[in-house]
Parts: structure tokens; sequence; C-alpha cells
């Protein structure tokens, strides 16, 4: 049984630096739901402040708890956590809330958020094994343990909540140092089918052609409608300012409004006056919130908390004494980048809209949840991973 001076013991070796920017990032994230919300006249609406703050709080204890628990007796279960997520993906379809066009809910939680950490804790067992198999084996595991959960989470549809286990993936094969060359050759192809998806919108909005060839490109990309409409709004930023670019001309002009010092709390005129929805303010575009109240400044120290959340935690990775802690770390820190790369990239218009939330800002809870227990076991490592795994 674990006594009190062994948990005080281990409280001290958490990464101070990595725990301070999270709470300040939770906390800025309950101040603008409130004002995202708090002009608003449906109650459940008003109340997402008060949500997002008991869920941070109850993140909290799973933080801590997770820490304390040695993060390598946790990955040794992942698989049963990967279990769980399948069963709870394939559920979706049948028994799943439709919300928006698209079935992502089931019992109140969103698995596919759950389903991004499973995924990193699966590989980060595997690539973390002693077992030693050739680089294609890896290719072959990676793209199953990835890839099966991820054409789930497209049928729902999710694309931008599939893409963004991309990147984290191969960071995690880079971390593992598995066939560096495959890598790179997949990520070479990624690149040229983007651009020849991106090429072929291109193609059939500019190019003068028969309606039948146009309708034939869109197909070629193998996209939905919608996702295709959202492409042509950022390739085509004034084509259809009152329809699929709304949200995002509407978010660029509230980021820009804001100037260097904002308009201030509570202040915001885009969401006040509805020209933000409110079905989007408090979630995929908090950022233009944040943005216009608080200006540059603000924008900044956000930023800034990110950027001290994600070096301490690249530099618990590089503390690591084995593989697993090491691989988990990267693929956690390269998640939330993700997230908040993309995120703030679709507000101000240099990405197309993908409907990721902002890490810990964003109301979401499943997603503020799943963070936080993935920094939990960041921190597990910060307090474990010290210490070879022959004295556990």
């Amino acid at each position: 049984m674990i006594e009190l001076k062994d948990i005080v013991a281990r409280m001290r070796r958490l990464n101070i630096l990595l725990f301070s920017s999270m709470a300040g990032l939770c906390v800025i994230g309950v101040m603008f739901v409130y004002s995202a919300c708090s002009i608003r006249e449906n109650p459940e609406i008003q109340i997402q402040y008060m949500r997002h703050a008991e869920t941070a709080l109850f993140g909290l204890l799973l933080y801590l708890g997770v820490a304390c628990t040695n993060y390598r007796k946790v990955i040794k279960w992942s698989w049963l956590f990967y279990l769980f997520c399948l069963i709870l993906l394939i559920m979706v379809p049948f028994f799943g809330r439709k919300i928006m066009g698209a079935r992502r809910w089931i019992f109140g939680v969103q698995p596919s958020e759950l389903a991004k950490l499973a995924m990193i804790m699966m590989l980060a067992w595997i690539y973390g094994s002693e077992r030693k198999f050739k680089g294609f084996v890896y290719i072959l595991v990676s793209a199953f343990v990835v890839g099966l959960p991820t054409l789930l989470i497209l049928v729902q549809p999710d694309l931008g909540t599939a893409l963004v286990m991309v990147p984290t993936t191969f960071a995690m094969m880079f971390a593992a140092n598995i066939a560096p060359r495959w890598i790179w050759s997949f990520f070479i192809i990624g690149v040229l089918a983007a651009s020849a998806v991106l090429g072929m919108i291109y193609a059939a909005e500019r190019i003068e052609m028969p309606p039948e060839r146009q309708k034939r490109l869109r197909e070629a990309t193998c996209l939905q409608p919608h996702q295709i409409r959202r492409l042509e709004a950022f390739l085509f930023p004034e084509k259809d300012l009152y329809g699929s670019g709304y949200n995002r001309h509407q978010s660029e002009i509230a980021v820009g409004s804001g100037g260097l010092h904002g308009k201030g709390y509570l202040r915001g005129e885009q969401y006040m006056l509805g020209y933000l929805p409110p079905s989007v303010a408090s979630n995929d575009f908090i950022f233009a919130v944040l943005a216009e109240e608080s200006g540059f400044i603000g924008s900044l120290t956000v930023l800034l908390l990110f950027l001290t959340l994600l070096v301490p935690g690249l530099w618990v990775a590089h503390c690591c004494k084995d593989n697993q802690g090491r691989i988990l770390c990267v693929g956690v820190m390269t998640l939330i980048f993700s997230h908040m790369f993309i995120n703030i990239a679709m507000t101000i218009g240099l990405m197309p809209i993908t409907g990721l939330p902002l890490p810990f800002i964003s109301y979401g809870r499943t997603f503020l949840l799943t963070v936080m227990l993935a920094l939990g076991l960041v921190q597990s490592v910060s307090v474990h991973g010290r210490v070879a795994v022959r004295s556990f």
C-alpha cells in the first residue's frame, strides 16, 4: 500500500512548468467560454462555462491520479483501453447521437477523442517493447493500429480528427527511429496527394471545362461535398462569404479587429452581435473570441503558455530512461501541438476549416478530459521515468 510520504515524494517530482501551463490554459478556457456564451438566451449554452470548469476539476483529479501511477503499468494495459474505444466507435453509427449532421456522440461521450489517446498508448507500447521487428513490419502494425479506428472515425464523418493522427504517428515513429526511409516516403506521398486534391478542386473552379468534367474532378478527390466546399472556401475566400466561408470570414474580422490590446473582456462585438455563430464561438472558433477581446497581447500570451507546455513535455521525453515513456511523451505533445496549430491557423485563414478544438480552451468535455489524462501520463513519465525499469 502506498504511504502518504511516497505520494508527497512523487508530487515533488512533478514538472511544475508543465502543470502551471496546463492550469493557466484551463482558466483562460473557462473565462472565454463564459464570454462566448454569456449573452445567449439558451440556458444550456449559458452554463457551458460551468461545465467546462467542472470537467477541468474532474480532469485535474484524473491528472494527479495518473501522475502518481507508474506509466509502465498503464501502458501495459493499453490494448484493453484501445479495444474499449473500438467498441464505442463501432456503436456510434448505430446508437450515437446526431448533431449538426454528424453522428459522433454516444452516452454523452465522443469516442473519437478517447481513441486518439488509445492509439498513442498502443503505439508507445508496441514501439517501446523489447521485440525487434523489421521496419516494414512496424509499418504494417502501425497501419492496422491507427487505420482501424481512423476508418471508423471517418464514417461519422470526422476528417479533422482522423487527419490529426497522421503527424502524431509519424512523430512517434521518428522518435522510435523506425524505418526512417519509409517515414519520408509516406510523407512525400502524403504531400503529393494533398497537392493533387487541392489542384483538382482549383482546376474544377478556375479552369473552363464542361460541367460534367468538373463534377468528375470533384468526385475524384473522394471527399464529401461539405469537405469540398470547405476547401473551396480556403482556396477562394471571396467565393461564398455567406455560405461555406461565412464562419471563417467572421473569424478573421474578429481577430483583426482586436488590435494590440483588444476590445476588453466581455466586449467582443462579433459574437455579441451574432456574426460569429454561437454554435462555434465557444469551441472551434474560441480563439477568435479571445483575440478580439484580448488583442495581440492576449493571443501571444496564450501561444507562450502553449510553448511552456510543449517544451517541458519534450524535455520529460528527453530525460526518460526507457523507450515507452519517451515515445509516449512525443506522441502526446505532437497531438496537442497539431490541435493548437490547426485550430489557430484555420481561425486566421491559413488552413481550411477542420473543426478541431483548441486544447484546454475550447468547450468540449471529452476532449478536455482526454488531453488532461494524456498530460497526466506525461507527468507520470516525469515522476517515474527518470529511474530505469529494473528499479520497479
